[in-house]
């Protein structure tokens, strides 16, 4: 990194010099607020009625499908935060997925793939409603990307974006999960509110106060 900036590299930024550097902590979440889009676990979700935990990531050429597994959190130093979807993807081979003369294109979510490589970025993932395909069975799903109504980007309306001290959605009385064994998932003070906003103005909203015991609660939020 030293070489980089003594290079004048315009590669080389403050917030790259941090990335370089090991987390200082980690922490998992069930469910997280993105853009004023709510994105909850698979293991959380199948215990609802609702849908929440289904995901679509754009590759380069290819669309990538999958749910939700956890929301992971890394801290960096100067409190710089990363924010994580760990998911489970399915097999995007000719087999799995289908486009059919409609435009509906089916996935089979009874497949797994790119287990080595299940890590996106929060702020790069569209949220998906699966529908049953009747026509192939219960495993294959029609993938409908959802596209939130009534969110609107604050310049565009002429309004002043506020700023890290505004207060932010927090989901009451969400639940951990139970993979933290790469993670570890460290308290935070009762009561303590994050908010957090990138460089674009994306606001990511997750709940500190999230426990590992299991969600005795399966009515919808």
């Amino acid at each position: 990194m030293d070489m980089i900036k003594s290079d004048d590299n315009p590669n080389w930024s403050h917030e790259l010099l941090l990335l370089a550097m090991q987390p200082q902590r980690a922490r998992v979440y069930p469910t997280c607020t993105v853009n004023g889009v709510k994105f909850v676990s698979e293991e959380r979700d199948n215990r609802r009625r609702t849908q929440n935990s289904g995901v679509m990531a754009k590759g380069h050429g290819l669309d990538y499908y999958g749910v939700l597994h956890s929301v992971v959190e890394l801290v960096y130093a100067e409190g710089m935060k990363v924010h994580l979807f760990k998911c489970r993807w399915f097999d995007t081979g000719a087999q799995s997925m289908k486009m059919d003369q409609y435009g509906n294109l089916s996935v089979n979510t009874a497949t797994s793939a790119y287990e080595d490589d299940p890590f996106v970025f929060a702020t790069t993932v569209k949220q998906v409603f699966y529908l049953d395909d009747l026509a192939k069975g219960d495993a294959c799903k029609i993938a409908n990307i959802v596209h939130p109504r009534n969110i609107y980007r604050a310049a565009t309306l002429g309004v002043t974006i506020p700023g890290p001290e505004a207060d932010a959605y927090q989901e009451p009385n969400a639940v951990g999960i139970h993979d933290v064994a790469t993670v570890r998932d460290n308290n935070v003070k009762h009561g303590r509110v994050l908010r957090i906003r990138d460089e674009d103005s994306t606001f990511i909203d997750v709940d500190p106060n999230e426990e590992t015991n299991d969600d005795s609660d399966d009515s919808d939020p």
